[in-house]
């Protein structure tokens, strides 16, 4: 009566068992698919495990009944026809004592039992939202000429998209990778730390103002970037029209302020003609990060030695630095003590003149208020 109690549980533990493990079958895995690999991995693995652990006891049991008494040389035939009834299979063994079988059942129960904590995590992962990593509001600081680099942290993206905006106009410049401005100095790239920078070559005055990333989700995730251009000022120290006599020398200083980074180079020229850096004539000298008087940053001079001046140097000279606007002043070169003489000679004429005026106002003047006594 026992045994025969007992064999019937062990029936109805298949049963269950069966009915647990029916959906491990290979046409289950494709009802999720929304399971993350991770966790496919993790189930198919352990479904392998539990399919081979099942089916070496399956043999053993089988094996060990073939080779018992009255088996005789009908084994082979034995181990044959033992693949055609797990359940058959289980239950001997279970009768029989053997622990290995209640393992792989065992095995097959525990990923069974993972299969709704498994369909959870997939439901919630798929609920995990994009978000943008650092703060809200940003600011970006660059010098005009160089190139700016706007930055866009954007972690979980998944399958969305990540715009850029310029705030001023609202026109849409980047969305991912592609370009939606005519303006080819604008350009989205994609970084392998999740960053989706927003370049600007060569940057210009009117490029300063506000950008925002945004990503595509329901609400939408944005934040924004305020570029900030610096513009440094240059000039040539000086009157913006000098007068030199010809065969000294002449010395012409640009300096530039401001800057964030002092320039690489400051280039001169005659009228249109580039002047070398070292010629017989002319030389050029640069100082950089010099401090300012005002103790507010620093400054660079670079300056334009000309040699024995010629009356063909007179004209206009350019500081052209790398980084910054242009400046020109004037050159006139003067022949000699007949050309100051004329100069001079000229600015008397010209307060005599001015002197001659005020004595004409005066006298009539005078004689208006003689009239009225």
């Amino acid at each position: 009566m026992r045994s025969w109690k007992s064999r019937s549980r062990t029936r109805s533990e298949m049963h269950t068992l069966e009915a647990r493990t029916r959906p491990l079958q290979g046409a289950h895995l494709p009802q999720l698919p929304h399971l993350p690999q991770l966790a496919q991995l993790l189930l198919g693995g352990m479904l392998c495990l539990a399919i081979a652990s099942h089916t070496q006891t399956s043999a053993e049991a089988a094996g060990g009944r073939g080779s018992g008494p009255g088996a005789g040389g009908g084994g082979g035939a034995a181990l044959g026809t033992s693949s055609s009834s797990a359940a058959s299979t289980a239950i001997s063994s279970d009768e029989s004592g053997d622990p290995s079988s209640a393992t792989a059942f065992s095995s097959l129960a525990q990923v069974s039992s993972l299969l709704p904590e498994a369909s959870a995590l997939s439901a919630t992962s798929g609920l995990v939202e994009p978000y943008l990593d650092g703060y809200a509001t940003s600011n970006v600081t660059t010098q005009i000429g160089t190139h700016a680099y706007l930055p866009c942290r954007v972690k979980q993206l998944g399958n969305k998209s990540v715009s850029w905006i310029r705030l001023r106009d609202g026109h849409i410049l980047t969305v991912d990778r592609a370009v939606f401005i005519a303006d080819q100095r604008f350009l989205a790239i994609k970084q392998p730390d999740k960053y989706w920078t927003l370049q600007i070559k060569y940057v210009q005055a009117r490029d300063a103002g506000s950008y925002e990333c945004q990503v595509s989700t329901e609400p939408k995730v944005s934040a924004r970037v305020q570029l900030q251009v610096v513009v440094p000022r240059t000039e040539i120290l000086g009157e913006p029209d000098r007068y030199v006599k010809a065969g000294s020398n002449v010395v012409l200083r640009c300096i530039v302020r401001g800057a964030l980074e002092p320039p690489t180079f400051i280039m001169w020229y005659h009228g249109a003609e580039q002047l070398a850096a070292d010629s017989r004539r002319h030389r050029t000298q640069l100082d950089p990060n010099l401090p300012e008087a005002s103790g507010d940053g620093q400054s660079t001079i670079g300056s334009l030695i000309i040699e024995s001046a010629k009356k063909r140097d007179t004209g206009n000279y350019t500081c052209s630095p790398s980084n910054s606007p242009s400046a020109t002043v004037t050159l006139n070169i003067i022949n000699g003590e007949s050309s100051a003489s004329a100069v001079t000679s000229s600015a008397a004429t010209t307060r005599a003149y001015a002197l001659s005026i005020l004595a004409l106002l005066l006298g009539v003047f005078i004689i208006g208020v003689g009239h009225r006594t």
